[in-house]
């Protein structure tokens, strides 16, 4: 059997470096016991790593070597090649995060750690405006809230209960002595925490900026394995005008259907809406093209708030 080429075990030897190091920084001798028969396991392997590094950074591959003894090996990997579909699609992602947005500067100092290396034709490609882009830019500027998200980002993995106070939109503060937190959601351009208060014994979607990160702010015992609440889906109808009923209909709630097709070419519709809140605010952006149907409380609840709304203009 002829012998390997110089070149393919140059191969067959990065192949080994690389694959030890993606899963993290290694000290020098985890990096040897590591890499297996791949170098000689004699005092010439450390030369020869060393070397195979640096040429490994010609190719655009960098391996760190720290001056600490002894040496720790870190992989950065090197600049990827983007083709004119990469480039648009990191570009959507740039114009899609507005700078309101809790994770904005993240996202941007990503795709700077992306983009820094492109050649002046990529960079007009990356750089142009997305026409077809669509934007999470948030109502009110939630960077302040990184960290806090970042808190109940880790509460919920954990499935750890939690104690805080909110204040409502009335400006009224109250101590939800125990939240058991389930996720975080994104609508009408606010970030909520959904999660259920044993204060109410309900499910509420709890906006963000609205939970008052500080002393009264705690974590607390975790959930047990199998114990969780679920929302219950709140089933309503309303009745949609012909001129907005004709095609697809916007999916702004869940499981849509029609019930109903009248003879002016109005539609009854049956959806699940999140809660009585979500309901009421999305239907009333119809203004006089929806009308909430049932259930009757529900129905009543948006006559209350329509009635408000007219005495402002009287």
């Amino acid at each position: 059997m002829p012998p390997e080429s110089p070149t393919t075990l140059f191969l067959l030897r990065c192949t080994a470096l690389l694959a030890a190091l993606r899963d993290g920084p290694l000290a020098r001798p985890d990096l040897l016991a590591r890499l297996g028969d791949a170098y000689p396991r004699t005092a010439s392997a450390r030369p020869m790593v060393d070397r195979d590094v640096k040429h490994l950074a010609e190719l655009g591959i960098v391996i760190e070597i720290s001056r600490t003894r002894p040496p720790v090996y870190t992989l950065h990997g090197g600049t990827p090649a983007f083709d004119t579909a990469d480039l648009r699609a990191l570009a959507l992602i740039r114009d899609t995060f507005g700078d309101r947005h809790p994770q904005s500067a993240q996202i941007h100092a990503l795709l700077q750690r992306l983009t820094s290396q492109l050649g002046e034709v990529a960079q007009r490609t990356y750089q142009r405006r997305q026409a077809r882009r669509a934007p999470v830019q948030p109502a009110v500027d939630y960077t302040p809230y990184d960290a806090l998200i970042v808190r109940l980002d880790r509460a919920i993995d954990a499935r750890q209960k939690l104690r805080f106070r909110y204040r409502s939109s009335e400006g009224r503060l109250t101590l939800h002595q125990q939240v058991e937190p389930y996720a975080i959601e994104f609508y009408d351009r606010h970030f909520y925490l959904v999660g259920y208060s044993h204060n109410s014994r309900q499910m509420h979607d709890f906006r963000i900026d609205r939970i008052q990160d500080d002393d009264s702010f705690a974590e607390l015992e975790r959930l047990p394995p199998a114990m969780a609440h679920t929302r219950p889906p709140l089933v309503f109808r309303y009745r949609l005008a012909a001129t907005l009923a004709q095609g697809e209909l916007s999916q702004r709630f869940e499981h849509q259907r029609v019930v109903e097709r009248l003879p002016n070419g109005d539609v009854i519709i049956e959806a699940e809406g999140r809660s009585d809140f979500f309901i009421i605010q999305t239907l009333l952006r119809y203004r006089a093209n929806a009308e909430l149907l049932h259930p009757p409380e529900l129905r009543q609840r948006m006559a209350d708030e329509v009635r408000r709304l007219a005495e402002l203009y009287r």
